[in-house]
Formats: structure tokens, C-alpha cells, sequence
């Protein structure tokens, strides 16, 4: 499905939900929805830190192990991608967990008000 923007397609996805529900096909699922670009209005870069505690004697140390950036339109939503796109780095570890969840800034990361029209 296509939408202009992340509500539309959250609209359209629960229509398709509403009518997928009334058949008889019960093992289909909405999943996670993400852009399929970072230009999509209301999508902003998101910058997930992982970290892994190691037990050493009678305490545990935090050791960030990774950054992942994902485009998304909110927080919850660039957690939820990014845990499912770290599983997809090599040297991943079920352990790691997300330690944050920060917006990101700099020249990669673009402003709303440039394509919001805000």
C-alpha cells in the first residue's frame, strides 16, 4: 500500500487490517511500518544506542557496542526498527539491549520544517 504520509498510511493499513479480519485468512498480520524514504513527510533520523553489561566481581559495567540509524516518525517506532535491523549485523549479540533513543542532529539529519511545509 501507498500513502503521502505516516498517518495515511497507518489509515490505510488499519482498512486493510479491518477487511483482512472478516475472512477467514487469520495469519496475516500488520507488522511494523516504516518509511520507504527518508523524504516521506513526518519522518525524521533516529540514532539507537545498544549496550551490553558484563558482570565484573561484585558489580556490572555498561559498554555501548553499536549505533544504529533508522528513519522513522517517533521514537517507539525507531525502537522497534532498529531492533529488528541490528539482528541483521554481524557480530549482534541477543544480550545487546537499547540503552537510547535520540533524535538525531547534524547535516544528516533534516529538519521537519524543510519538507513539512511547518
Amino acid at each position: 500500500m501507498e500513502a503521502p504520509d505516516a498517518p495515511g498510511a497507518k489509515q490505510a493499513a488499519e482498512k486493510a487490517l479491518e477487511h483482512r479480519s472478516r475472512s477467514s485468512d487469520d495469519s496475516w498480520s500488520l507488522g511494523v511500518l516504516r518509511p520507504l524514504t527518508p523524504f516521506a513527510p513526518g519522518t525524521h533520523l533516529y540514532a539507537v544506542t545498544f549496550a551490553l553489561w558484563e558482570s565484573t566481581g561484585d558489580r556490572f559495567v555498561r559498554h555501548d557496542v553499536h549505533t544504529l540509524e533508522v528513519w522513522a516518525t517517533d521514537a517507539t517506532s525507531a525502537r522497534r526498527l532498529a531492533q529488528q535491523e541490528i539482528q541483521q549485523v554481524e557480530a549482534y549479540l541477543p544480550s545487546w539491549r537499547i540503552r537510547r533513543v535520540a533524535r538525531a542532529t547534524g547535516p544528516k539529519a533534516r529538519r521537519s520544517s524543510e519538507f513539512d511545509g511547518e
